[in-house]
């Protein structure tokens, strides 16, 4: 009977990690792009 509201949840937690994964990625990205143009910048 409540099946499908368990899929509905996982399917939400399932969004949610790669959402999560995509945002800490692309933050690692920005930092080390910003730390490499800072360093073009003072050199």
């Amino acid at each position: 009977m409540h099946v499908e509201e368990r899929e509905r949840v996982d399917s939400l937690d399932l969004r949610s990690s790669y959402l999560h994964g995509f945002t800490v990625t692309f933050g690692r990205l920005i930092k080390f792009h910003i730390g490499s143009y800072m360093k073009v910048i003072h050199h």
